[in-house]
């Protein structure tokens, strides 16, 4: 695990939410400036597992997770990389948040996939190359019900492809409070875990999943992070 600080911390998704809402509320950070936060610490950690000529395809869910991997295929698009966005939804299916996101790729030349399934999945990995990775940005910590069979097919067929995942958050299908799946989950080669871990990390449903992980500094305060934490899970 890497990071310091926040990373010995510990959430719920309801202090996950109140988080949220707080930075807002006390601290006057908008929701938008901590999507601008994740979405490039998200691609920093890409970075990692790609080579120059690398394709990403990220795929985009319907809420802020979504939103959040919109703009971390900005940052990497702009440092050279081949950026597909692609999402099960329509869309005009997205949050506000992530529909700005989607304007902006759409203003830079960058496609968006839309209503992508499994066959379309399938059809990716078998053209792209070994060094090629996925972003997975289809569920956050909301999660809290189980997924629609073309969604869970969708993930299945990622897990089939053999390629580098790096999930935004949380593996997507994965319960934050259980650590245990809806359904079908994402098995990830990094996580980039925002403000800390999920007490849903430590079950080991979670752990097979989430490969390494890291903590992602989106810039919320430590007192806040501090006073919302809950202790270890044992």
């Amino acid at each position: 695990m890497e990071g310091t600080g926040p990373s010995a911390l510990w959430f719920s998704r309801g202090a996950l939410r109140q988080i949220d809402l707080r930075a807002e509320a006390d601290y006057g950070l908008a929701p938008v400036v901590l999507m601008e936060n994740a979405g490039r610490e998200l691609a920093h950690i890409t970075h990692k597992y790609t080579e120059p000529s690398s394709e990403i395809l990220i795929l985009i869910g319907r809420g802020n997770n979504g939103g959040d991997g919109l703009v971390a295929g900005r940052h990497l698009a702009n440092a050279g990389y081949r950026v597909t966005f692609a999402s099960p939804w329509a869309a005009d299916e997205l949050s506000t948040l992530a529909a700005a996101g989607v304007r902006t790729a759409r203003a830079m030349g960058l496609p968006l996939r839309e209503r992508f399934d499994a066959s379309a999945m399938n059809a990716w990995r078998n053209r792209s190359a070994v060094h090629d990775v996925i972003l997975d940005c289809l569920f956050g910590v909301g999660l809290n019900r189980n997924m629609e069979a073309p969604v869970c097919e969708l993930i299945t067929a990622v897990n089939e492809s053999m390629r580098r995942v790096v999930s935004c958050d949380i593996p997507s299908g994965l319960d934050c409070d259980t650590g245990q799946t809806w359904g079908e989950c994402i098995y990830a080669s990094h996580t980039v875990s925002y403000c800390g871990m999920k007490i849903g990390f430590h079950h080991p449903t979670a752990m097979a999943a989430l490969g390494q992980v890291s903590i992602g500094d989106i810039g919320v305060p430590l007192q806040l992070l501090a006073e919302l934490a809950l202790p270890e899970p044992t």
